[in-house]
């Protein structure tokens, strides 16, 4: 990012945190807690047959809302709905050639959305952790725009739920402080490993990461901790990566992670003009 990196490296951290942590988590996705190997590095995903550092629906969603505001210039909400069902039906910014990895709810708003072009999508206890997962450029939209009702708007497409948006508003809190001060106040639900649940409960999900993050010393350590809960691994580790990323920074990830990455050029031109465009 050359001369940009000073003002930029914790939004950017934030960004590409979300992407290490969906990665580094995958391989191990639907396992239970202590029924898989330990996951240090990047490894194959033979759930969906693909090499290491090939992103799942955590990073393409999060593509899809950061595309949308790189091209456009601006925050417009059916054209971010729009490349969710670009992605769904076409493979948009997938790390495959089609979308797979799809959560029930994300599969019916994508339907509504290309059936009927509803923007408002999901019921109230359906409270799954996909607005959590993509959460970082819907985040960093509203925080540059001074529009908090962004992040519910964005988390509504698929997961309307009063439920998800309060658990939105923690993470939006949580990511305040760290990008302020490197610190946080927020204490885990979770006291111990143990009592982690790592399931696709969108509370869980927040929480679980947020107790790798403050059991740990470094953006390695933390990610580490959170995928290896599994479960919904890569999401609970895209979820912590974001945390990480704030509290650390792009330039605490390790490099040997971020050269895994599939098309990662790629990723970071498209980063790149979503940070000039917010403003960044």
């Amino acid at each position: 990012m050359g001369d940009t990196m000073p003002t930029t490296d914790k939004p950017l951290g934030l960004l590409w945190g979300l992407v290490i942590g969906d990665c580094l988590g995958s391989p191990i996705q639907f396992t239970s807690k202590d029924g898989h190997p330990w996951i240090m590095e990047m490894e194959p995903c033979d759930i969906f047959g693909t090499p290491p550092g090939y992103w799942t629906d955590d990073s393409s969603m999060a593509f899809c809302i950061a595309e949308s505001f790189a091209r456009l210039g601006k925050y417009d909400r059916a054209d971010i709905a729009n490349n969710f069902v670009h992605w769904y039906q076409n493979g948009f910014w997938s790390s495959l050639s089609y979308s797979f990895d799809i959560g029930n709810a994300t599969h019916g708003a994508c339907r509504a959305i290309a059936r009927s072009g509803s923007f408002v999508n999901g019921e109230e206890h359906s409270q799954g952790n996909g607005s959590v997962m993509r959460f970082a450029p819907s985040y960093l939209i509203a925080r540059a725009l001074g529009r908090p009702e962004i992040i519910h708007e964005i988390s509504d497409i698929t997961h309307a739920s009063q439920g998800v948006r309060r658990t939105c508003d923690r993470f939006a809190a949580i990511l305040d402080e760290l990008l302020a001060t490197g610190e946080t106040n927020a204490v885990s639900r979770y006291a111990s490993r143990e009592e982690c649940d790592n399931s696709g409960w969108c509370v869980s999900t927040l929480e679980s990461a947020l107790w790798a993050l403050n059991t740990t010393a470094s953006f390695e350590e933390a990610l580490v901790a959170a995928v290896n809960l599994g479960g919904d691994a890569d999401s609970i580790g895209a979820v912590c990566g974001q945390l990480a990323g704030a509290k650390y920074g792009f330039t605490a990830i390790p490099k040997r992670w971020l050269a895994t990455v599939k098309d990662m050029g790629k990723i970071n031109g498209l980063f790149a003009k979503f940070l000039i465009a917010l403003g960044k």
